[in-house]
């Protein structure tokens, strides 16, 4: 759907799913719905898309969904908000994320 942005990345190697659960709570996500192989996180944010001009993506609502792959986790993140313009900020914000559910980071 247009203007309902999105960022996915495919995560190998990375921590076992239930350690990446922990350390995305760790990072402020709260779980929302959860089973063995799939979970799905959101943020509440702190700024406003309707009363801020340009805000920064990793301040906005986000949906977050974990679920184990092949060879590692898969990261689908989304605005939980409509956005017209994305500077690149939830990209980014999908990098650092899953940089941090590399083996070997804490």
């Amino acid at each position: 759907m247009w203007g309902w942005k999105s960022a996915e990345r495919l995560i190998e190697p990375s921590l076992p799913f239930t350690q990446a659960k922990e350390m995305l709570t760790a990072q402020g996500f709260r779980l929302h719905a959860s089973n063995p192989h799939h979970a799905i996180f959101k943020s509440a944010g702190t700024e406003n898309p309707w009363t801020t001009l340009a805000p920064n993506g990793a301040d906005m609502p986000i949906e977050l969904a974990l679920a184990e792959a092949h060879g590692g986790l898969y990261l689908y993140l989304r605005y939980e908000t409509f956005i017209l313009f994305d500077t690149g900020d939830l990209n980014r914000f999908a990098d650092e994320v899953a940089a941090s559910l590399l083996p070997g980071r804490d």
